[in-house]
């Protein structure tokens, strides 16, 4: 038998090699995505809708990259065109919800977190969320049962939520009740260590003549994100007192640096379809 000449394998090739479909697509966007390649999954995702335009799934992952890519405007259609294509899409709604509570609109927030809410009733982060849209509501009679169901959700599933632990600790120090901020706080710092939950744990121990511990934590704070302005803040406060001016400096110092870049970062203006 001949060896097939070179078009002959032109024309053959594409029939041997398996198909690229908008699953194949969706699955190496998925990949390049937990590898924070977002430039190229956000291609990929996007190549996942061209072929297939009613991949409601694809849409969400191409919304969840947009947001990484800080394209609020792209996640926003993404997410909206998921929702649209499958009614049922408990975590578009959800990230619909959480972006424009980012955005500062409470109101339209909280509509799209209710409707995530009552598709799943036990979405801990929605139902956070759901609170502090509440909060900026000035509905806290509605915000703190939120808070105190949302963080009992995500520890009866397993998953302790920082964001929950941090929302009702911040709750109940507004109201008054330190006391028990506190040990919702530790709580979380022990369960689920986060860097904000662990700078606003760590700053209300300053508070409360725990210098020592509030030290130990700020820094721990520091450790998990360097880039955060507030633990370096609250700790340059807290060295000052203590009289160990050099080093408060050198906090105060890079307070402004990662607080200067928190200003720069692109801030949610306006969401357009």
């Amino acid at each position: 038998m001949r060896e097939p000449t070179a078009i002959q394998l032109v024309v053959l090739l594409p029939l041997l090699l398996p198909a690229e479909t908008a699953r194949d697509f969706f699955k190496l966007a998925s990949t390049q995505f937990l590898e924070r390649q977002f430039i190229e999954a956000k291609a990929s995702f996007a190549r996942a809708t061209q072929i297939d335009a009613s991949y409601a799934e694809a849409y969400r992952g191409l919304g969840m990259t947009d947001l990484e890519l800080k394209d609020y405007n792209g996640a926003y259609r993404a997410w909206l065109k998921a929702v649209e294509l499958n009614p049922k899409d408990e975590k578009s709604k959800y990230f619909l919800g959480r972006l424009f509570y980012e955005a500062d609109l409470p109101n339209e927030a909280a509509a799209w977190l209710r409707e995530a809410l009552e598709l799943s009733p036990g979405d801990y982060q929605a139902a956070t969320y759901l609170g502090l849209c509440a909060e900026a509501l000035g509905l806290d009679d509605t915000a703190g049962p939120l808070y105190r169901n949302a963080l009992a959700e995500s520890n009866a599933q397993n998953k302790p939520y920082s964001w929950a632990y941090l929302s009702l600790g911040n709750f109940l120090k507004k109201h008054g009740d330190e006391t028990q901020a506190l040990q919702v706080l530790e709580e979380g710092a022990r369960k689920c260590p986060e860097a904000h939950e662990l700078a606003a744990f760590g700053a209300l121990l300053a508070t409360h003549d725990q210098a020592q511990r509030a030290e130990e934590i700020l820094r721990q704070a520091i450790a998990l994100d360097p880039s955060l302005s507030q633990p370096h803040y609250r700790l340059g406060l807290l060295l000052k007192s203590a009289g160990r001016l050099g080093e408060s400096k050198s906090e105060m110092s890079k307070f402004q640096q990662t607080k200067e870049q928190e200003d720069r970062n692109a801030k949610i203006i306006v969401l357009r379809k």
